[in-house]
This record gives structure tokens, sequence and C-alpha cells, in this order.
């Protein structure tokens, strides 16, 4: 009972900290919704010739244990700023062996990332000095923020070992107002966002439906001016023809997936009045990571990637069409996932050729 005392006292901590804290008002609006993630600073040259106005990043819980990696990180951010670039920064909660803010019973699971720990006295303690930490740091250049990554996907992405759906949900939205209030009182008008990967109502085990888990966030986050981050790939990730391979997005409420071919069902959802935000606007929504790869040919990446960007564009509701690759990943391209724009070396993240999918993308606008 002590333990449930406290951590309500701090979650209630947590959400007074906006009324105690000093607050800057910032948020680059962009001229585009075109955008592209990237972290090397020797590539903000080719981003800028692509016209992109958005750009995002992700940053590790872990980063700021280590003056060096967050020295880079803010030279990285400082060039971006430069060049009026609005920045997506996607904050995810990395394996940190004996650090409390990993759940309890996490060691040896294997999962990419975590869910950040709400549950005891300890993890709330650090999940508050991250978010406060981050907040403060780019509190005048970060606009947009992501708490963790793929939130659904419990087993790889958020991993939560132990849990039912509604536990889950409870402990990420403890984990999201820490984050949300913290980045509110530094600057009021950032925005902040619950990532999802493009799984609507289909799921397993280890998958959660979208579907199954909006409402009820929604019910403890309604206060909040919460926004959705959505990752709308091809249902086949290797094929970039989205619209003739992916049978599970269909035109339905409660279609399989949502990824570009059917993205109104989600934005179709958000338009009820139940989901509306605290001032009776819908939501607002980026989709923070799609790719299209060039497995099955250039060309075919290309007509993908102008299909996928206009349809975003005729989508009232979209703020951000953020590309997951300036450069391919050799991991990724061993699965035949070659969503970058330009090829690599094959060993490492760098540039060798540009893609006809660079020139494709760099003429819309």
């Amino acid at each position: 009972m002590k333990k449930n005392k406290f951590v309500l006292g701090a979650l209630t901590l947590a959400m007074s900290l906006s009324l105690t804290m000093p607050s800057f008002a910032f948020f680059r609006q962009a001229s585009s919704i075109k955008g592209i993630s990237t972290s090397d600073v020797n590539m903000l040259q080719d981003v800028t010739e692509l016209g992109c106005q958005q750009v995002v990043l992700c940053v590790h819980a872990s980063f700021l244990k280590d003056s060096q990696q967050m020295r880079s990180l803010k030279a990285l951010i400082n060039q971006m700023n430069q060049r009026k670039l609005t920045i997506t920064m996607i904050v995810l909660n990395d394996y940190q062996a004996g650090d409390p803010i990993i759940p309890a019973g996490s060691e040896g699971s294997g999962a990419a990332y975590y869910q950040f720990n709400t549950l005891d006295e300890a993890g709330i303690k650090r999940t508050m000095e991250v978010a406060n930490a981050y907040a403060r740091e780019f509190k005048d250049t970060v606009s947009n923020w992501v708490i963790g990554n793929e939130i659904n996907n419990r087993q790889v992405y958020n991993y939560m070992p132990g849990t039912d759906i509604n536990s889950y949900n409870k402990a990420y939205a403890d984990a999201f107002r820490i984050f949300y209030n913290a980045i509110k009182a530094q600057n009021p008008e950032a925005r902040v966002f619950i990532p999802f990967d493009y799984n609507w109502t289909q799921g397993n085990g280890l998958i959660y439906p979208t579907l199954n888990m909006l409402p009820t966030l929604n019910n403890y986050l309604a206060d909040t001016d919460y926004g959705i981050a959505w990752h709308p790939y091809p249902q086949d990730l290797a094929n970039a023809d989205f619209l003739n391979s992916s049978p599970l997005a269909v035109d339905r409420p409660n279609s399989p997936i949502v990824n570009m071919k059917n993205l109104h069902v989600l934005t179709d959802y958000l338009q009820q009045q139940n989901m509306l935000s605290p001032t009776g606007q819908v939501r607002h929504v980026i989709l923070s990571e799609e790719g299209f790869s060039s497995a099955r040919g250039e060309d075919v990446q290309a007509v993908a990637i102008q299909q996928a960007y206009e349809l975003a564009k005729a989508n009232p509701y979209v703020e951000g069409f953020l590309m997951s690759r300036l450069v391919d990943a050799p991991v990724e391209v061993a699965q035949n996932y070659s969503f970058g724009l330009w090829y690599s070396d094959g060993n490492e993240a760098n540039p060798t050729t540009k893609k006809m999918a660079w020139y494709t993308y760099q003429q819309l606008n």
C-alpha cells in the first residue's frame, strides 16, 4: 500500500510541474510536411537539397549518461536549427543493466526498447529525471516529441514483462504523462505524440491492435493534448507498391492495418467527438516513420514515394511525412528493406550513390 501511495504521489508531482516551472514557448511551423530521418550531421546539406522542412531523430535514455554523446547530439540539433528544420525527437528507453528505468524482470528479454518504468518508486524517479533532463536541454530547439516506439508492439519495441493490456496501457499512460508535463513545463508549444505501427485491428499475443489500446489510453490522457505518431509502412516491407500489395489495408473502420493506402481510417477515427483534444480539435498526426524499399526496383520505390506523399498531402490532418531512411541501413538491406534514398557502402550507413527516389522526392512539394 505504501508503494501505491508513493506512485500516486510521484505522478501527482509530475502532473503539477507545469504549474511551478518556468516556460519557454517554441514551435517551428514547417512550410511543408516533407521530412526525413537522419542523425548524420554530414548529411544535413543533402536534407536541404531534398527540400525537406522536417527531420526526425532518435535519442536513448542512456545518452544522458554519456557527456560526449550529449555534446554530439546538441551539436547536431544546433545544426538542424540553423537550417530552420522542424525537429521531431523520439525518446527511447534502451536497455541499461541495473537502471530502475527498466521494468523489473526485463533482463534477458532481448527487446530493442523498453517501457519506461512507472511501476515503482525508483522507476518513476528515474523516468522523471530523464524526462526533465531532455525537456530542459531541448526546450527551445525541438518542436515535436515522440515517447517510445510502436508501443503496441509490447514484446520488441516497448517491452514490459508479465502484464495484461490494461496494466500495460496504464503503465505507458503514466510514463507519457511524466514526459508530457516535463516537456510542456519547459515549452508549452511543443507537441507530444504516442507512436504506433500500422496494426489497427490485427494483433497477436505479442502485438496489441491499436484499436484495442487507443480508447483506454484516451481515457487516461484525454485532458492532455497528445498526438498520434503513425508508421504507415507497406504491408510487405520489401514491396514498395503499397496500393497493390496491401490487401489487409481496406476502406473499413475495422481494417486489419492502416497504411498509406487507407490512412483516412485513422484520421476518421480521430474525428470522433470523444477523441478530440481538450480544445475540441482533431489531435495532431504525424507519419513519423515510413519507408518504401527499392528491392523490387528503383522505379517501384520512386513511384510509391510519390503516391504516398500525395496521399499524405491530401489528408488535412497530416502534419508530417517523415521518411525512415536517407541512406540504406545494411542490416535492413539484408532483409530487402532498402528504404534509403541513397545506397550505402554495405558496411555502414555511408552514402555511395543516389537512387531514382532521391530525385523524385526532391521534386515533391
